[in-house]
């Protein structure tokens, strides 16, 4: 008895020796979508490529027939398969675009503290430098109303 991987949930027997019990085994290995479409897409290509071999080697009209109706039933198959991965959603890829938004922050970081350790200066030398007149005189009106 020839083993074949079980693709989905099944319930089988497996024979037992002469005059033993058969047991009931439970299988819950099952590939993924894109294995079994691309499984079933190669033994499709098989098929197609016999049925060629098939019309390459007689002249005979019956084999040309069914060599046809081969190719035709594999190319309705692979269709269907397609069309059932179509279904299966895509794997979700691994995001990359927090390391790629730390990189252009640092990038950023970079480009911007020059112009920040300018506008440092600027203001440093703002708040040393003394106030006009005019700001002092607006600034205590505005403390006799109570304002800021």
């Amino acid at each position: 008895m020839e083993y074949q991987g079980v693709t989905q949930k099944r319930r089988f027997l497996i024979p037992a020796p002469a005059g033993g019990l058969m047991l009931w085994v439970m299988s819950q290995t099952r590939p993924s979508t894109r294995t079994w479409c691309d499984r079933l897409q190669q033994k499709l290509m098989d098929a197609i490529d016999a049925a060629w071999a098939m019309m390459e080697a007689s002249d005979d009209p019956a084999v040309l027939a069914k060599a046809r109706d081969r190719a035709r039933v594999c190319g309705q198959l692979a269709s269907e398969a397609r069309k059932v991965l179509a279904l299966d959603p895509k794997p979700d890829k691994p995001s990359k675009l927090p390391a790629a938004i730390h990189e252009a922050f640092d990038r950023l970081d970079a480009i911007g503290a020059p112009i920040l350790a300018e506008a440092e200066k600027r203001r440093e030398a703002q708040s040393a430098a003394p106030k006009a007149a005019q700001a002092v005189a607006m600034q205590a009106a505005l403390e006799k109303l109570k304002r800021r």
